[in-house]
């Protein structure tokens, strides 16, 4: 069965301000990912291909800079 997956690094360098917007962008790019489908659409096209697993990481990586 398909999956999505979030990863996050580095969000322990936010300050208490910079992580609620974080969280709102992460909120926002999950709702966006329900309201597309797209995980009921990738369950369907596996369901082509016995055996087939499809899954997507949304990989999220804060780099700031002193």
């Amino acid at each position: 069965m398909s999956s999505i997956i979030i990863e996050t690094t580095n969000e322990n360098q936010l300050t208490v301000q910079e992580y609620v917007r974080f969280a709102s962008i992460k909120e926002e790019v999950e709702k966006l990912m329900e309201s597309a489908k797209i995980k009921q659409a990738l369950g369907e096209k596996e369901k082509y291909l016995k055996g087939l697993s499809i899954d997507i990481t949304i990989k999220y990586t804060i780099e700031k800079r002193s």
